[in-house]
């Protein structure tokens, strides 16, 4: 039997408050028809993205405060040496995962429409310290550690025990494990009832 997806549903949160008062965590829920095999995970990062813009709007003109400062979006070349994007489909799937903002997911995909995709990685701005420099790097294209077929999800989850899908993404950023056995993890997290999206394999 093939189950098909008649409705999505999708939520973010933010921990925010009014001045003086104890800190709450806001929601912002919507429920969305599905229409054939749903939406692709392109579309689902921009409806992430936009329920995130709506959800701070929403709490701003209520007065409400974000309790934690946001991060600050990162340069170019170090988005390019942590992630290595060669498809735009991992662009959502880590846009949508809260591992990139808006403006860095933009950005990387610019980069990956532009000349500079298929060469070198962009040379740092003068007051940027060097990915080379920083406590943690990932791991570079040509260290890459993924076996040439996909593992199965149990042993995955056994040897680098990962208990949730972003730990999964954070070892995909780190080039442990190939494009197919995040999207079997991916699957594996995914709430029972909810079909899991289609993605093409990296080139």
């Amino acid at each position: 039997m093939t189950l098909e997806r008649t409705e999505l549903e999708l939520s973010v949160e933010q921990e925010a408050a009014p001045p003086g008062q104890p800190p709450r965590r806001l929601r912002l829920t919507a429920r969305f028809r599905a229409a054939g095999t749903g939406p692709s995970t392109v579309e689902l990062g921009e409806a992430v993205a936009a329920l995130d813009r709506d959800l701070a709007e929403a709490a701003q003109r209520a007065g409400f405060v974000p309790t934690a400062v946001p991060r600050a979006d990162r340069p170019l070349s170090e988005l390019v040496e942590t992630f290595r994007p060669r498809q735009p489909e991992l662009i959502e799937l880590l846009l949508a995962e809260g591992e990139l903002s808006p403006a860095e997911a933009e950005a990387l995909r610019q980069y990956l429409a532009g000349p500079l995709a298929s060469g070198a990685p962009p040379t740092p701005r003068r007051d940027e310290v060097p990915v080379t420099d920083r406590p943690i790097a990932a791991a570079p294209l040509e260290a890459d550690r993924t076996p040439s077929r996909a593992r199965p999800v149990s042993e995955l989850i056994s040897q680098y025990r990962i208990e949730s899908l972003r730990q999964a993404g954070a070892v995909r950023a780190r080039r442990q494990i190939s494009f197919e056995e995040y999207m079997a993890l991916k699957r594996h997290f995914t709430p029972a009832g909810a079909a899991p999206e289609a993605a093409e394999k990296p080139a």
